[in-house]
């Protein structure tokens, strides 16, 4: 299932609610270059989303405690590189003892684009018109050092093992996008896992999407997200009201940061809407003929090709 290309527009600032300023939470730091937020010139490509340095994202990180992460496992002297695009795509790349490939433990790469719902959500769930967001075009965590194995399988699409940081980068996104001034993040996961690692945090802008895919993790809780995915892959994740599979159907995830579009997710109609389809759902899961289905198509793919 290929991941759908998210559009990319050119942003006009807009504000919304902020929270801290970046010297509140950081002190004294260095800010020179923070205002480059306004200018897409070449020399802002040493400033990730136009306005944070190298510097300050390194202290943003140990405020988050994925420094120490790494440390735990095994990574020190992490070295970070940040870059822009011709296409104002954004990247921080975050590695250990060298910058080469081969030492990439995170690679992040994001753009800022005006997200304008279909109007159907504006109408009927009381969405803003539109919503100034960070778009997630790719993200990876590998561990170089690790292989898969019995506790750790290798999830379709996946080339490494993780390093096990989702929840720090997440925290990571919250203070940068309070910092840049966004509605929040956004993700299309393409497989039906990223899905639900994100929803520790993101939550499907369509209440309908959201409501299945909590309504699969409830029904079919006892299974690994391993085996989930490869379940939505084969189509043995059975709606039991029409016995048919449940499609994983890829849509806007978001992770909110402004105050307003926590007040879409807690609004009377997205939750009413969330609620009726959660509650009508009742899911399956026909085990035995996901691993048939999985042994054969392992046999000719590769996984990390799915």
């Amino acid at each position: 299932m290929k991941k759908p290309k998210k559009k990319s527009l050119l942003k006009y600032f807009e504000p919304v609610e902020s929270g801290k300023s970046l010297t509140e939470n950081f002190g004294s730091l260095d800010l020179e270059g923070s205002f480059g937020y306004f200018a897409l010139s070449a020399q802002n490509k040493s400033l990730f989303l136009n306005r944070l340095s190298v510097d300050l994202l390194y202290e943003m990180m140990k405020k988050v405690g994925l420094m120490d992460h790494l440390k735990k496992i095994g990574f020190y002297n992490i070295k970070l590189e940040i870059d822009k695009d011709d296409a104002q795509i954004h990247y921080l790349k975050i590695y250990y003892d060298t910058i080469d490939p081969d030492h990439l433990l995170i690679d992040l790469r994001v753009s800022e684009s005006r997200f304008i719902p279909e109007k159907r959500f504006c109408e009927e769930y009381n969405a803003p018109m539109f919503m100034d967001m960070v778009v997630i075009e790719w993200l990876s965590a590998q561990n170089p050092k690790s292989d898969f194995d019995t506790s750790k399988p290798q999830l379709p699409g996946q080339s490494m093992p993780g390093l096990g940081s989702l929840n720090y980068m997440m925290e990571l996104m919250y203070i940068v996008g309070e910092q840049v001034v966004k509605d929040g993040f956004m993700d299309v996961p393409d497989h039906f896992h990223g899905a639900v690692m994100y929803a520790k945090k993101f939550k499907f802008f369509n209440p309908s999407h959201e409501a299945i895919l909590r309504a699969i993790l409830r029904d079919i809780k006892g299974y690994s997200l391993y085996d989930m995915s490869w379940g939505m892959i084969t189509g043995t994740i059975i709606d039991k009201t029409t016995n048919i599979p449940q499609v994983y159907d890829p849509s806007e995830q978001i992770f909110p940061v402004s105050q307003r579009m926590k007040e879409y997710y807690n609004s009377k109609k997205y939750k009413e809407k969330y609620k009726k389809i959660y509650e009508s759902k009742k899911y399956y899961f026909d085990y035995n003929k996901m691993c048939q289905l999985r042994e054969k198509i392992l046999k000719e793919t590769k996984c990390d090709e799915l």
